[in-house]
C-alpha cells in the first residue's frame, strides 16, 4: 500500500498531506508498506538455502576423507573408501539428520508476521512473533516480557528480527510474480533479502523497486 509518512506526527497517511497537522508531504515521504503472515516452515527459500549448505558440507567432508584415504592407501583407497569405511553413508546420514533437525526448529518457530517498508533510501523488514518460550528458544532469542508489544487487538508480539537494506547497497533484484516473491541480492550472487507479497500488493511494490534499482535486474 502506498502511504505518505509525516516525520513530525510520526504517522502514515493515504494522501500526500498529513491528516493530523495538515502539512504537505512530498516525494521524500513516500513509502510502500505491506504485511505477510506465514509459517516459518513454509519459507521455501530458507529451506533451500539450508539444504544446499548441508549438501555442500557433506560433499566436502566425503572429498576430504577420500583424499586422506588416498594418501594413506594409494589407488586402492577408491575401492576401500566406498565399500569398507562407511564414511559416505555416515556423512549422508548426518546431512539428512541435520536437515530434519532444522525442519523441526522451523516447525517450532510457528507462524511469523513480517512487515515490509520500502522508503526512499532502502527496504526495512521486521519479523514479529506471538511470543512463547518455545518459539523464542527455537529462534535463539531471549524470552523477555519487557520487550513485548501489543497489537490493536491487545495480543502480545515480539520483534524477533529486523534488517535494513539500502538501495545503494543492492546489487540486483529478481522478480517472481507467480510465487509472489522479490529477491534482493548483495553482492550480485548472494541473496540478502526475500520479500513475500500478497497478489494485490505485488505490482505496486515492484514498480517502486524497479524505479529505485534501474538496470540492476
Amino acid at each position: 500500500m502506498l502511504v505518505y509518512f509525516c516525520p513530525k506526527c510520526v504517522r502514515q497517511n493515504a494522501q500526500p498531506h498529513c491528516d493530523s497537522c495538515g502539512r504537505s508531504l512530498g516525494n521524500p515521504s513516500v513509502r510502500y508498506v505491506w504485511e505477510d503472515s506465514r509459517l516459518a516452515l513454509s519459507n521455501t527459500h530458507r529451506l533451500g538455502l539450508m539444504a544446499r549448505a548441508i549438501a555442500i558440507t557433506v560433499v566436502l567432508v566425503v572429498l576430504v576423507m577420500l583424499i586422506i584415504e588416498y594418501i594413506i592407501n594409494g589407488a586402492a583407497a577408491f575401492t576401500t573408501f566406498f565399500r569398507s569405511t562407511g564414511i559416505p553413508t555416515a556423512a549422508i546420514g548426518y546431512g539428512i539428520g541435520l536437515m530434519l533437525l532444522i525442519m523441526l526448529g522451523l516447525f517450532l518457530q510457528g507462524r511469523e508476521t513480517v512487515q515490509y517498508m520500502l522508503d526512499p533510501k532502502g527496504v526495512l523488514k521486521r519479523t514479529w512473533i506471538e511470543p512463547t518460550r518455545l518459539k523464542c528458544w527455537s529462534r535463539f532469542i531471549r524470552y523477555d516480557q519487557a520487550a513485548f508489544q501489543q497489537n490493536n487487538e491487545g495480543k502480545p508480539f515480539l520483534l524477533a528480527h529486523e534488517e535494513y537494506l539500502l538501495w545503494t547497497d543492492t546489487a540486483r533484484y529478481k522478480p517472481s510474480p507467480r510465487a509472489g516473491r522479490i529477491t534482493l541480492y548483495r553482492p550480485y550472487a548472494f541473496v540478502f533479502m526475500v520479500l513475500y507479497l500478497p497478489r494485490q500488493e505485488y505490482d505496486g511494490a515492484m514498480d517502486m523497486i524497479a524505479a529505485k534499482l534501474k538496470n540492476k535486474r
